[in-house]
């Protein structure tokens, strides 16, 4: 397996979240109106998303992954402005229409890509 490996502006700007170390991921735990903040300045610093996972908090505060996620891969030809664009948009979308189930507490937790 690959690790994805990016930079310390993303780092920087995805730490608003709560850490996701405890569970073994390299990443933050984003609420919905975090995660749609983050989206805006990943773009302004040029870094598109490859995609996300979501998870879900129990009532004992432990966060779980829920196996609901998106991707987004750069089309073959595409432009590196294209895909910012269009990876940021795809990752808005996704967390926008995500449907919460039971109430549950739910994190978006996102990957971003090198920057463009």
């Amino acid at each position: 397996m690959t690790e994805i490996i990016w930079s310390s502006k993303a780092d920087e700007i995805l730490r608003v979240g709560k850490k996701l170390d405890s569970i073994g991921v390299r990443n933050w735990a984003l609420t919905k109106l975090q995660a749609l903040q983050v989206l805006g300045e990943l773009g302004k610093n040029k870094i598109p998303i490859l995609g996300g996972d979501v998870y879900v908090e129990d009532t004992d505060g432990v966060i779980k992954l829920s196996y609901s996620n998106w991707y987004c891969d750069r089309l073959p030809g595409e432009t590196l402005d294209h895909y910012l664009a269009r990876s940021i948009a795809k990752a808005e979308e996704y967390i926008t229409n995500f449907k919460v189930v039971n109430s549950a507490k739910v994190f978006f937790a996102i990957v971003p890509g090198v920057g463009v």
